[in-house]
């Protein structure tokens, strides 16, 4: 399903385009995937336990490689995007031009 920035907030669309290219790049270099779930590892040493359901999905999500879910434009998808490992794989450059992406369109519609 196409993401529609005007239904959505500026933060919630730029999550989206962030796990749209994490979801590339993990396609173009399995090892990544390896990288989220050694996060998600980490993350459940240490992160509130309400969270663990969001967690325990993100694993299914990349281990199943159900990169539909990732990108769903649903309250799930938003849901999983905010408990995701996936922006964490992102290299500074990605990061930056999709902020100043979000921002630029910000600004046109305010």
């Amino acid at each position: 399903m196409l993401f529609r920035p005007t239904h959505h907030g500026p933060q919630d669309y730029q999550s989206w385009l962030m796990h749209q290219e994490t979801v590339r790049m993990i396609q173009s270099d399995p090892s990544l995937a390896d990288r989220a779930l050694a996060t998600m590892a980490r993350w459940d040493k240490t992160m509130d336990v309400r969270s663990k359901p969001l967690r325990d999905r993100w694993v299914r999500i990349i281990q199943e490689k159900d990169w539909a879910l990732a990108v769903e434009d649903s309250e799930l998808g938003s849901q999983l995007r905010q408990a995701s490992p996936m922006a964490c794989l992102l290299p500074n450059e990605a990061r930056f031009a999709i902020i100043a992406q979000v921002r630029r369109l910000k600004d046109m519609h305010s």
